[in-house]
């Protein structure tokens, strides 16, 4: 009877050491997926802030352009210098933006140079993917950081004129409002890219 005692007591010990190094175990593995869970919620709370910048950054440059030659337009214009300070602002908001996406695979080229090297790379990386039968993970459109530049560019040039007493014609009102209108489909189709990537992050 002592030795069945015995034994009966040793058999508890050890299967309420299993049991104890079991429950730590559970308990370090839940930690861990806590943590985890915890840490890419930080991420993509993160990256929602970088693209609503990149968001918004776009659209208030872009509306300051439109707004420029509106007055263009209607023969109100601003001093070249006020729009230019003006402009330099809205583009360091734009680029800053743009480098911060880079992190989260978006292309966004800051120069002409740099965005004809990106769209050969994309391309090339989209002709692989399509050859594999598969979406390609490339994400962004390259050309409309520099879009906004090539429009802010010409609305600058064209204040200098009207601000040196020299009036714009008719075709030279519809160029600056057809670079307004393909920065404006550049940022559509850059917009329509955030938002997938949004709807995904809150998944």
């Amino acid at each position: 009877m002592a030795d069945s005692a015995a034994l009966f007591g040793l058999i508890g010990v050890a299967g309420g050491a299993v049991l104890g190094a079991g429950a730590t175990i559970f308990s370090s593995a839940l930690q861990t997926r806590t943590a985890e869970r915890i840490r890419r919620r930080s991420r993509a709370e993160e990256e929602m802030r970088r693209l609503i910048a990149l968001r918004k950054s776009t659209r208030e440059a872009l509306k300051y352009l439109s707004d420029t030659v509106e007055s263009l337009e209607s023969g109100q214009p601003a001093s070249r210098d006020d729009f230019m300070a003006g402009w330099q602002v809205q583009r360091s908001a734009v680029t800053d933006a743009a480098e911060m996406t880079t992190i989260d695979g978006f292309g966004l080229a800051l120069s002409p140079g740099t965005e004809e090297a990106m769209r050969g790379r994309q391309r090339s990386r989209q002709r692989r993917w399509l050859h594999r039968r598969q979406r390609s993970p490339f994400q962004g459109l390259p050309g409309i950081v520099t879009s906004l530049d090539m429009t802010g560019s010409a609305v600058g040039e064209a204040l200098r004129t009207q601000n040196l007493g020299t009036a714009l014609g008719p075709e030279d009102l519809r160029r600056l409002r057809e670079l307004v209108t393909r920065a404006e489909e550049g940022r559509s189709a850059l917009l329509a890219t955030l938002l997938d990537r949004m709807e995904n992050l809150q998944d």
